[in-house]
């Protein structure tokens, strides 16, 4: 399942190891997602107090990402609207290029699934800057068919 705001992996979240420890969360879909949407935390204050007891898989809430400065991770399953879902922070997986991709480099997104080299600071002043998605484990081009592999820095 994949949506015009997203163009990611049509396979969904490929992983191809995760170091052993799989890094997941589980939160509430905010909006239909399909596995491999990249995704961001959304919410109010106070979603969470100060005691563990406090924390509930509804309070973290999240959405496809469309703003390249924000980012938690990758959805592993297709969730309805209000439905829970698994999120990766951590992991290598094979994402859709949408600009070159150098081997090691970091990445970021740009705002519709898809990963590009990051290129760091683009201003002297206090803006948050393009989330950074990554290391990349391999090296592409752009194109829609072009794939790098990307290890998720969570």
């Amino acid at each position: 399942m994949t949506s015009a705001s997203q163009q990611c992996n049509a396979l969904g979240g490929v992983v191809i190891f995760d170091g052993g420890n799989p890094r997941t969360f589980t939160a509430k879909a905010r909006e239909t997602l399909s596995g491999g949407f990249l995704v961001a935390v959304s919410g109010a204050t106070d979603d969470v107090g100060s005691q563990a007891s406090s924390y509930a898989d509804g309070d973290l809430q999240v959405f496809g990402t469309q703003n390249a400065k924000v980012f938690n991770g990758i959805a592993l399953n297709n969730a309805g609207s209000n439905s829970l879902v698994t999120v990766a922070t951590r992991g290598a997986y094979l994402m859709r290029c949408a600009g070159i991709v150098s081997g090691g480099a970091w990445v970021t997104h740009n705002a519709s699934g898809n990963v590009l080299n990051w290129v760091g600071s683009t201003s002297g002043t206090s803006l948050i800057e393009n989330a950074v998605v990554g290391r990349a484990m391999t090296t592409s081009a752009s194109g829609t068919n072009y794939y790098a592999l990307v290890s998720l820095l969570g």
